[in-house]
């Protein structure tokens, strides 16, 4: 008796690692036939395949990271902000991905909601520029162009050699009727002025 039950415990092990390496290999060949196509910039034809990788796996966090973008990137905007949401409650303090649903925020137009995140990160870390300058952009986009033109004018004084931070000043200050001034910066970056030198860090 004792051997008949020996061998049916076997016998259940076997077929439970088995299902379990199943599931896992499924997970795996879903995530990188999406990824393939992910890393080719075909992010609408890798939804599908990250989605059947984490009907294996759901909590796979590389394939909602890269699932995120595909949605974001391919323009669906509310679906790329439920994944990032998702992934920003299971690693809170992870800035990137919190930049990136402020992003996805702002691409669906919910400017509030992409500014708080934004002033978190900026609060998280004064010294990020490019969280600053999506900020300011984001201003822009909300006709907020006091705001926005504060923000660029602060980057440049820190650091006139910005060049993303001088562009959207120059179109901060055409969008808010200051064409002649917004001209003037769109000269210099255009190499009608040798006043702007080097890259952006």
């Amino acid at each position: 008796m004792k051997k008949i039950f020996f061998i049916v415990t076997l016998i259940l092990i076997a077929i439970a690692t088995t299902g379990a390496y199943h599931l896992t290999q499924q997970a795996d060949i879903g995530y990188y036939q999406g990824h393939d196509r992910f890393v080719k910039s075909q992010y609408k034809a890798s939804i599908p395949f990250f989605l059947k990788s984490l009907s294996h796996d759901p909590n796979r966090t590389q394939t909602l990271s890269e699932l995120a973008y595909a949605f974001l990137w391919s323009g669906n905007q509310q679906e790329a902000i439920t994944v990032f949401q998702k992934l920003l409650s299971r690693e809170p303090g992870n800035a990137r991905v919190r930049k990136s649903l402020a992003i996805a925020y702002s691409w669906n137009k919910e400017y509030a909601k992409a500014e708080a995140l934004f002033l978190e990160a900026i609060r998280a870390n004064e010294k990020d520029r490019d969280a600053q300058r999506e900020l300011a952009e984001i201003y822009m986009w909300d006709n907020q162009f006091n705001k926005s033109k504060a923000i660029l004018a602060a980057l440049l004084q820190s650091n006139p050699e910005d060049i993303r931070a001088k562009f959207l000043y120059g179109k901060a200050l055409l969008y808010s009727g200051q064409t002649k001034e917004a001209l003037k910066i769109f000269e210099e970056l255009s190499g009608g002025s040798k006043k702007v030198t080097g890259k952006t860090p």
